[in-house]
């Protein structure tokens, strides 16, 4: 498993590039059954699905050493909703949830541990955000910067 930072998960691509494939899910969900109670050679490791599914599905990347955290979710066709507990980015631990709707997309974010962080919230470039929202104010652009530092909410609305 690669690491960036501190992150201890598989880098994601930067915010506004490519989002994780269906095919990357069907490859993961793969991997996941081939798994048994005994490894077996030639299955991925633990540690490597798990960067995999945080870097992917959630878009997770630091943007250089002591740098934000940014987070793109893709998120599946037909799931509900998905959440990461105890992400660590540097010294910080995070709760990350994600609730797609049909006209918005809810990333909810809990600072459980450490300092505050800065972190940038987008979607990928596929999926065109046409207003943003942190913490019910309105921001400008595709994304939201903040410092993490509690409990935050960013709501992206499609468009």
């Amino acid at each position: 498993m690669g690491r960036v930072g501190h992150l201890r998960v598989d880098p994601a691509p930067a915010l506004g590039q490519a989002a994780w494939e269906q095919d990357d899910t069907d490859s993961l969900l793969d991997d996941a059954r081939r798994w048994h109670r005994v490894r077996s050679p030639g299955i991925i490791e633990p540690d490597e699905f798990l960067g995999r599914v945080v870097g992917g599905l959630f878009g997770a990347r630091l943007d250089g050493i002591g740098g934000r955290l940014e987070l793109a979710p893709s998120i599946p066709d037909g799931w509900r909703s998905m959440a990461a507990r105890r992400l660590r980015a540097h010294r910080t631990l995070l709760d990350v949830e994600v609730k797609p709707r049909a006209e918005w997309v809810t990333v909810r974010l809990a600072v459980m541990f450490g300092p505050p962080i800065a972190v940038a919230v987008g979607l990928p470039e596929e999926q065109p955000v046409a207003r943003v929202t942190a913490d019910e104010i309105p921001l400008d652009g595709p994304r939201a910067i903040l410092t993490a530092a509690d409990e935050h909410e960013v709501v992206l609305f499609l468009g």
